[in-house]
Protein backbone atom coordinates (compact mmCIF):
# COMPACT_ATOMS: atom_id res chain seq x y z
CA UNK A 1 0.00 0.00 0.00
CA UNK A 2 1.13 3.71 -0.93
CA UNK A 3 1.03 5.75 2.19
CA UNK A 4 0.12 9.59 1.58
CA UNK A 5 0.01 12.81 3.67
CA UNK A 6 -2.06 16.19 3.41
CA UNK A 7 0.67 18.84 3.82
CA UNK A 8 0.12 20.62 7.15
CA UNK A 9 -0.75 23.95 7.85
CA UNK A 10 1.51 26.22 5.30
CA UNK A 11 2.06 28.81 7.98
CA UNK A 12 4.22 25.81 9.43
CA UNK A 13 7.99 26.99 9.68
CA UNK A 14 8.81 23.37 10.19
CA UNK A 15 7.20 22.26 7.69
CA UNK A 16 7.61 24.46 5.24
CA UNK A 17 11.27 23.39 5.70
CA UNK A 18 10.53 19.99 5.45
CA UNK A 19 8.86 20.95 2.34
CA UNK A 20 12.55 21.52 0.69
CA UNK A 21 14.08 19.16 -1.22
CA UNK A 22 16.69 17.29 0.37
CA UNK A 23 16.91 15.81 4.11
CA UNK A 24 19.67 13.68 5.98
CA UNK A 25 18.78 11.08 7.99
CA UNK A 26 20.93 9.80 11.00
CA UNK A 27 20.20 6.42 12.79
CA UNK A 28 22.47 5.43 15.71
CA UNK A 29 22.83 2.17 17.59
CA UNK A 30 23.83 -1.51 18.11
CA UNK A 31 23.80 -2.90 15.13
CA UNK A 32 22.33 -6.15 13.86
CA UNK A 33 20.84 -7.94 10.55
CA UNK A 34 17.82 -6.53 8.88
CA UNK A 35 17.43 -2.44 10.33
CA UNK A 36 18.29 -1.10 6.89
CA UNK A 37 15.56 -3.30 5.33
CA UNK A 38 13.09 -2.28 8.29
CA UNK A 39 13.77 1.53 7.34
CA UNK A 40 13.90 1.05 3.68
CA UNK A 41 10.79 -0.62 3.56
CA UNK A 42 8.93 2.61 5.35
CA UNK A 43 11.01 4.76 2.56
CA UNK A 44 9.14 1.78 -0.20
CA UNK A 45 6.05 2.70 1.16
CA UNK A 46 5.96 6.76 0.56
CA UNK A 47 8.12 5.96 -2.78
CA UNK A 48 10.56 8.72 -1.12
CA UNK A 49 13.59 8.84 -3.66
CA UNK A 50 16.81 7.97 -2.06
CA UNK A 51 19.78 10.13 -3.40
CA UNK A 52 22.95 8.75 -0.96
CA UNK A 53 23.88 6.50 1.66
CA UNK A 54 26.41 5.11 3.58
CA UNK A 55 26.79 3.16 6.81
CA UNK A 56 29.82 1.68 9.01
CA UNK A 57 30.05 -0.76 11.84
CA UNK A 58 32.26 -0.37 14.38
CA UNK A 59 32.88 -2.35 17.66
CA UNK A 60 29.19 -3.30 17.17
CA UNK A 61 27.52 0.01 16.42
CA UNK A 62 25.71 1.27 13.94
CA UNK A 63 26.29 4.66 12.18
CA UNK A 64 23.63 4.66 9.31
CA UNK A 65 23.04 7.94 6.81
CA UNK A 66 20.74 8.77 4.21
CA UNK A 67 20.22 11.32 2.18
CA UNK A 68 16.41 11.51 0.64
CA UNK A 69 14.26 13.76 -1.19
CA UNK A 70 11.00 14.55 0.40
CA UNK A 71 8.26 15.62 -1.85
CA UNK A 72 5.83 18.56 -0.48
CA UNK A 73 2.90 16.15 -0.27
CA UNK A 74 4.55 14.04 1.68
CA UNK A 75 5.04 16.20 5.03
CA UNK A 76 6.17 14.74 8.18
CA UNK A 77 4.91 11.75 7.92
CA UNK A 78 7.72 9.60 6.90
CA UNK A 79 9.92 11.36 9.20
CA UNK A 80 7.10 10.65 12.23
CA UNK A 81 7.37 7.33 10.95
CA UNK A 82 11.08 6.24 10.58
CA UNK A 83 11.47 7.91 14.52
CA UNK A 84 8.93 5.93 16.01
CA UNK A 85 10.37 3.00 13.90
CA UNK A 86 13.73 3.28 15.08
CA UNK A 87 12.71 3.74 18.43
CA UNK A 88 11.23 0.59 18.51
CA UNK A 89 14.53 -1.18 16.78
CA UNK A 90 16.26 0.78 19.67
CA UNK A 91 17.97 2.81 17.72
CA UNK A 92 18.75 6.53 18.08
CA UNK A 93 17.39 8.88 15.37
CA UNK A 94 17.78 12.13 13.88
CA UNK A 95 17.64 14.41 11.11
CA UNK A 96 18.53 17.21 9.43
CA UNK A 97 16.82 19.67 6.83
CA UNK A 98 19.02 20.99 4.13
CA UNK A 99 18.60 24.36 1.98
CA UNK A 100 19.60 25.30 -1.13
CA UNK A 101 23.50 25.23 -0.98
CA UNK A 102 23.89 23.46 1.86
CA UNK A 103 24.02 19.86 0.55
CA UNK A 104 27.87 19.10 0.37
CA UNK A 105 29.31 18.44 -3.16
CA UNK A 106 33.03 17.16 -4.12
CA UNK A 107 33.84 20.11 -6.49
CA UNK A 108 37.22 21.45 -5.57
CA UNK A 109 38.21 18.84 -3.45
CA UNK A 110 40.78 15.97 -4.10
CA UNK A 111 40.04 12.00 -2.10
CA UNK A 112 43.63 10.39 -0.60
CA UNK A 113 43.80 7.35 1.33
CA UNK A 114 46.15 7.65 4.10
CA UNK A 115 47.61 4.43 5.68
CA UNK A 116 49.42 4.43 8.82
CA UNK A 117 51.63 1.93 10.23
CA UNK A 118 53.32 1.70 14.00
CA UNK A 119 53.86 -1.06 17.05
CA UNK A 120 51.55 1.12 19.13
CA UNK A 121 49.61 4.40 17.60
CA UNK A 122 49.41 6.58 21.18
CA UNK A 123 47.14 9.32 20.72
CA UNK A 124 49.80 11.69 21.18
CA UNK A 125 50.35 10.82 17.45
CA UNK A 126 46.86 10.28 16.37
CA UNK A 127 46.34 13.88 18.25
CA UNK A 128 49.20 15.46 16.14
CA UNK A 129 47.89 13.96 12.57
CA UNK A 130 44.34 15.55 13.49
CA UNK A 131 45.69 19.01 14.42
CA UNK A 132 47.71 18.71 11.33
CA UNK A 133 44.58 17.68 8.87
CA UNK A 134 42.39 20.30 10.60
CA UNK A 135 44.77 23.29 10.04
CA UNK A 136 44.77 22.38 6.29
CA UNK A 137 41.17 21.93 5.65
CA UNK A 138 41.20 18.07 5.14
CA UNK A 139 38.59 16.30 6.26
CA UNK A 140 38.33 12.30 7.16
CA UNK A 141 35.51 10.89 5.58
CA UNK A 142 36.18 7.23 7.05
CA UNK A 143 38.40 5.73 9.00
CA UNK A 144 39.25 1.66 9.30
CA UNK A 145 40.98 0.01 10.90
CA UNK A 146 43.13 -2.78 9.48
CA UNK A 147 45.21 -4.41 11.93
CA UNK A 148 46.24 -4.68 15.63
CA UNK A 149 47.91 -6.53 18.28
CA UNK A 150 51.80 -6.32 17.32
CA UNK A 151 51.30 -3.68 14.57
CA UNK A 152 48.41 -1.66 13.74
CA UNK A 153 47.24 0.03 10.89
CA UNK A 154 44.60 2.75 10.09
CA UNK A 155 43.21 3.51 6.86
CA UNK A 156 41.71 6.87 6.51
CA UNK A 157 40.30 8.14 3.00
CA UNK A 158 40.25 11.77 3.31
CA UNK A 159 39.17 15.08 1.31
CA UNK A 160 41.29 17.41 0.43
CA UNK A 161 40.84 20.87 -0.57
CA UNK A 162 42.30 22.03 -4.33
CA UNK A 163 43.78 24.67 -1.77
CA UNK A 164 46.01 21.97 -0.44
CA UNK A 165 47.56 21.99 -3.84
CA UNK A 166 49.14 18.46 -5.23
CA UNK A 167 50.12 14.98 -3.67
CA UNK A 168 53.42 16.76 -3.20
CA UNK A 169 52.58 19.41 -1.26
CA UNK A 170 50.00 17.10 1.21
CA UNK A 171 52.89 14.18 1.19
CA UNK A 172 55.44 17.05 2.44
CA UNK A 173 52.64 18.39 5.50
CA UNK A 174 52.05 14.14 6.39
CA UNK A 175 55.66 13.30 6.19
CA UNK A 176 56.45 15.63 8.61
CA UNK A 177 54.44 14.60 11.32
CA UNK A 178 55.45 10.91 10.61
CA UNK A 179 58.59 11.59 11.50
CA UNK A 180 57.74 13.74 14.57
CA UNK A 181 55.99 11.05 16.06
CA UNK A 182 57.68 7.85 14.79
CA UNK A 183 54.60 6.44 12.69
CA UNK A 184 54.99 5.22 9.20
CA UNK A 185 53.11 6.06 6.17
CA UNK A 186 51.34 6.16 2.95
CA UNK A 187 49.30 8.77 0.78
CA UNK A 188 47.92 7.50 -2.47
CA UNK A 189 45.12 8.97 -4.52
CA UNK A 190 41.88 6.99 -3.71
CA UNK A 191 40.73 5.56 -7.26
CA UNK A 192 40.45 2.30 -9.10
CA UNK A 193 44.40 1.81 -9.45
CA UNK A 194 45.05 2.30 -5.48
CA UNK A 195 42.47 -0.80 -5.01
CA UNK A 196 43.74 -3.15 -8.06
CA UNK A 197 48.02 -2.94 -8.11
CA UNK A 198 48.72 -5.77 -10.53
CA UNK A 199 52.57 -5.76 -10.26
CA UNK A 200 54.89 -5.15 -7.45
CA UNK A 201 58.66 -5.28 -8.38
CA UNK A 202 61.59 -5.13 -5.34
CA UNK A 203 64.58 -4.43 -4.61
CA UNK A 204 66.92 -7.75 -3.72
CA UNK A 205 69.88 -6.06 -1.40
CA UNK A 206 68.48 -4.78 2.09
CA UNK A 207 64.91 -5.27 0.65
CA UNK A 208 63.77 -9.04 0.29
CA UNK A 209 66.86 -10.17 1.68
CA UNK A 210 68.58 -8.70 4.72
CA UNK A 211 72.08 -8.60 3.62
CA UNK A 212 74.00 -6.40 0.74
CA UNK A 213 75.54 -9.72 -1.27
CA UNK A 214 78.36 -7.57 -2.70
CA UNK A 215 79.65 -6.89 0.99
CA UNK A 216 79.13 -10.65 1.51
CA UNK A 217 81.33 -11.28 -1.75
CA UNK A 218 83.74 -9.17 -0.53
CA UNK A 219 83.82 -10.54 3.29
CA UNK A 220 84.57 -13.68 1.43
CA UNK A 221 88.19 -12.37 -0.46
CA UNK A 222 88.99 -10.35 2.48
CA UNK A 223 88.14 -6.48 0.60
CA UNK A 224 85.04 -6.41 2.74
CA UNK A 225 86.47 -2.85 4.39
CA UNK A 226 87.06 -1.42 0.95
CA UNK A 227 83.70 -2.30 -1.27
CA UNK A 228 81.65 -1.49 2.08
CA UNK A 229 82.86 2.01 1.89
CA UNK A 230 82.01 2.26 -1.75
CA UNK A 231 78.44 0.69 -1.29
CA UNK A 232 77.58 3.08 1.62
CA UNK A 233 77.93 6.24 -0.42
CA UNK A 234 76.48 4.98 -3.12
CA UNK A 235 73.24 3.99 -1.49
CA UNK A 236 73.58 7.42 -0.16
CA UNK A 237 73.55 8.83 -3.54
CA UNK A 238 77.26 10.40 -3.47
CA UNK A 239 78.43 8.19 -5.82
CA UNK A 240 77.46 6.78 -9.44
CA UNK A 241 75.61 3.84 -9.10
CA UNK A 242 77.42 2.01 -12.37
CA UNK A 243 80.89 4.14 -11.56
CA UNK A 244 80.81 2.42 -8.23
CA UNK A 245 79.72 -0.81 -8.80
CA UNK A 246 83.01 -1.30 -11.25
CA UNK A 247 85.22 -0.39 -8.63
CA UNK A 248 83.60 -2.73 -6.14
CA UNK A 249 83.74 -5.60 -8.84
CA UNK A 250 87.08 -4.69 -9.89
CA UNK A 251 87.76 -6.15 -6.13
CA UNK A 252 86.45 -9.38 -6.84
CA UNK A 253 88.97 -10.74 -9.56
CA UNK A 254 90.32 -13.72 -9.03
CA UNK A 255 87.59 -14.95 -6.38
CA UNK A 256 86.59 -18.68 -7.48
CA UNK A 257 83.26 -18.87 -9.23
CA UNK A 258 81.65 -21.71 -6.83
CA UNK A 259 82.70 -19.72 -3.48
CA UNK A 260 79.48 -17.42 -4.55
CA UNK A 261 77.69 -20.77 -2.96
CA UNK A 262 79.05 -20.62 0.25
CA UNK A 263 78.19 -16.66 0.36
CA UNK A 264 74.69 -17.92 -0.68
CA UNK A 265 74.52 -20.18 2.79
CA UNK A 266 74.53 -16.85 4.51
CA UNK A 267 71.65 -15.24 3.22
CA UNK A 268 68.31 -14.61 4.90
CA UNK A 269 65.46 -13.81 3.82
CA UNK A 270 63.49 -10.84 5.25
CA UNK A 271 61.32 -11.17 7.86
CA UNK A 272 57.55 -11.60 6.30
CA UNK A 273 59.07 -11.90 2.38
CA UNK A 274 57.31 -15.28 2.07
CA UNK A 275 54.11 -14.59 3.58
CA UNK A 276 54.13 -10.82 1.75
CA UNK A 277 55.02 -13.17 -1.71
CA UNK A 278 52.54 -15.68 -0.72
CA UNK A 279 49.32 -13.47 -0.38
CA UNK A 280 50.28 -11.62 -3.21
CA UNK A 281 49.98 -14.33 -5.78
CA UNK A 282 47.09 -15.47 -4.48
CA UNK A 283 45.57 -11.55 -5.07
CA UNK A 284 47.05 -12.24 -9.13
CA UNK A 285 50.18 -9.87 -8.65
CA UNK A 286 52.80 -10.67 -11.20
CA UNK A 287 56.41 -10.13 -8.78
CA UNK A 288 59.92 -9.54 -10.18
CA UNK A 289 63.66 -8.46 -8.24
CA UNK A 290 64.88 -5.84 -10.19
CA UNK A 291 68.54 -5.63 -8.51
CA UNK A 292 71.78 -4.01 -8.59
CA UNK A 293 73.07 -6.95 -7.28
CA UNK A 294 74.02 -10.12 -9.60
CA UNK A 295 71.93 -12.58 -11.16
CA UNK A 296 73.61 -15.50 -9.51
CA UNK A 297 71.56 -14.23 -5.95
CA UNK A 298 68.51 -13.01 -8.02
CA UNK A 299 68.15 -16.64 -9.93
CA UNK A 300 67.93 -18.00 -6.99
CA UNK A 301 65.74 -16.65 -5.08
CA UNK A 302 63.32 -16.39 -8.00
CA UNK A 303 63.35 -20.25 -8.36
CA UNK A 304 62.70 -20.44 -4.44
CA UNK A 305 60.05 -18.13 -4.42
CA UNK A 306 58.27 -18.73 -7.59
CA UNK A 307 58.91 -15.33 -9.06
CA UNK A 308 58.13 -14.23 -12.52
CA UNK A 309 60.73 -12.45 -13.55
CA UNK A 310 64.36 -11.08 -11.68
CA UNK A 311 66.79 -8.53 -13.26
CA UNK A 312 70.56 -7.98 -11.87
CA UNK A 313 73.93 -7.38 -13.24
CA UNK A 314 75.64 -10.70 -14.11
CA UNK A 315 79.60 -11.19 -13.35
CA UNK A 316 81.39 -12.71 -16.01
CA UNK A 317 83.09 -15.70 -15.29
CA UNK A 318 86.38 -17.19 -16.93
CA UNK A 319 88.10 -20.47 -15.80
CA UNK A 320 85.90 -21.25 -12.92
CA UNK A 321 86.82 -17.19 -11.55
CA UNK A 322 85.17 -14.22 -11.57
CA UNK A 323 87.06 -11.59 -13.85
CA UNK A 324 86.56 -8.52 -12.16
CA UNK A 325 83.89 -7.53 -14.58
CA UNK A 326 80.21 -7.65 -15.60
CA UNK A 327 78.44 -8.75 -18.72
CA UNK A 328 75.40 -6.86 -20.69
CA UNK A 329 73.09 -4.52 -19.32
CA UNK A 330 74.15 -2.89 -16.33
CA UNK A 331 71.58 -2.12 -13.75
CA UNK A 332 71.49 1.04 -12.36
CA UNK A 333 68.97 3.53 -10.93
CA UNK A 334 68.17 4.90 -14.41
CA UNK A 335 67.90 0.61 -15.81
CA UNK A 336 65.28 -0.19 -13.10
CA UNK A 337 62.79 2.18 -13.72
CA UNK A 338 63.21 1.12 -17.43
CA UNK A 339 62.75 -2.44 -16.32
CA UNK A 340 59.37 -1.28 -14.23
CA UNK A 341 58.28 -0.09 -17.79
CA UNK A 342 58.93 -2.58 -19.96
CA UNK A 343 57.44 -5.29 -17.48
CA UNK A 344 54.25 -3.10 -17.34
CA UNK A 345 54.47 -2.60 -21.09
CA UNK A 346 54.78 -6.58 -21.10
CA UNK A 347 51.84 -7.36 -19.05
CA UNK A 348 49.54 -4.58 -19.97
CA UNK A 349 49.18 -2.75 -17.14
CA UNK A 350 49.06 0.72 -16.40
CA UNK A 351 52.02 2.38 -14.23
CA UNK A 352 49.53 3.13 -11.85
CA UNK A 353 48.81 -0.59 -10.91
CA UNK A 354 51.95 -0.96 -10.34
CA UNK A 355 54.22 -1.17 -6.80
CA UNK A 356 58.41 -0.81 -6.27
CA UNK A 357 59.94 -1.76 -3.01
CA UNK A 358 63.37 -0.55 -2.66
CA UNK A 359 65.99 1.04 0.15
CA UNK A 360 68.87 2.75 -1.66
CA UNK A 361 69.18 5.77 -3.42
CA UNK A 362 69.92 3.50 -7.12
CA UNK A 363 65.89 2.72 -6.17
CA UNK A 364 64.32 6.55 -6.52
CA UNK A 365 63.64 6.56 -10.15
CA UNK A 366 61.84 3.17 -10.03
CA UNK A 367 59.79 4.32 -6.70
CA UNK A 368 58.79 7.39 -8.40
CA UNK A 369 57.71 5.56 -11.81
CA UNK A 370 55.58 2.84 -9.56
CA UNK A 371 52.03 3.68 -8.98
CA UNK A 372 53.25 3.21 -5.36
CA UNK A 373 56.61 3.22 -4.38
CA UNK A 374 57.97 2.01 -1.10
CA UNK A 375 60.79 3.17 0.79
CA UNK A 376 61.33 0.34 3.13
CA UNK A 377 63.54 0.77 5.79
CA UNK A 378 65.68 3.43 3.48
CA UNK A 379 67.80 5.56 3.92
CA UNK A 380 66.45 9.23 4.73
CA UNK A 381 67.12 10.63 1.45
CA UNK A 382 65.38 7.83 0.23
CA UNK A 383 62.42 7.92 2.34
CA UNK A 384 61.69 11.60 1.92
CA UNK A 385 61.25 11.02 -1.94
CA UNK A 386 58.67 8.10 -1.71
CA UNK A 387 55.37 8.37 -1.56
CA UNK A 388 55.26 6.05 1.40
CA UNK A 389 57.68 4.43 3.55
CA UNK A 390 57.63 1.52 6.64
CA UNK A 391 59.97 1.26 8.78
CA UNK A 392 58.63 -2.52 10.24
CA UNK A 393 61.33 -5.25 10.14
CA UNK A 394 58.13 -7.20 8.17
CA UNK A 395 58.02 -6.91 4.89
CA UNK A 396 54.63 -8.08 4.84
CA UNK A 397 53.49 -5.00 6.17
CA UNK A 398 53.27 -3.56 2.74
CA UNK A 399 49.86 -5.60 2.02
CA UNK A 400 48.18 -3.02 4.41
CA UNK A 401 49.44 -0.22 2.24
CA UNK A 402 47.45 -2.63 -0.65
CA UNK A 403 44.37 -1.99 1.77
CA UNK A 404 44.69 -5.44 2.87
CA UNK A 405 43.32 -6.08 6.55
CA UNK A 406 44.19 -8.54 9.17
CA UNK A 407 41.44 -10.71 8.89
CA UNK A 408 41.94 -10.63 4.81
CA UNK A 409 45.22 -11.41 5.72
CA UNK A 410 44.76 -14.49 8.22
CA UNK A 411 41.70 -15.79 6.30
CA UNK A 412 44.04 -15.75 2.44
CA UNK A 413 46.69 -17.83 4.68
CA UNK A 414 44.51 -20.13 5.85
CA UNK A 415 43.40 -21.67 2.29
CA UNK A 416 47.19 -23.19 1.84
Amino acid sequence: MVKTFVPIDSSCKVCDAVRSEDVLLHVTGRDYPGILAKLTKILFDYKIPLVDVQQTTSLGQLSLSLLINVPAHVGLAVLKELSHNARVLGLSFDFFVLHEGELVRDEGRKTYALTILSPEISISSFHALAIVLGENSINIERMNRLAQGNLSALEFILGVPNTTGELANLKRILFKVAFEHNFDLAIQPENLYRRSKRLIVMDMDSTLIQQEVIDELADQVGVGEKVAEITTRAMQGKLDFAASLKERVALLKGMPAEEMNEVLKRISLTPGAEILISILKKMGFKIAIISGGFTYFTNYFQNQLGLDYSFANQLEIEDGKLTGRTMGRVIDRAGKAAILRELAAAEKIPLDQTVAVGDGANDLDMLETAGLGIAFNAKPTVRDHARAFISQPGLDSILYLLGVSQKELVEMQSRD
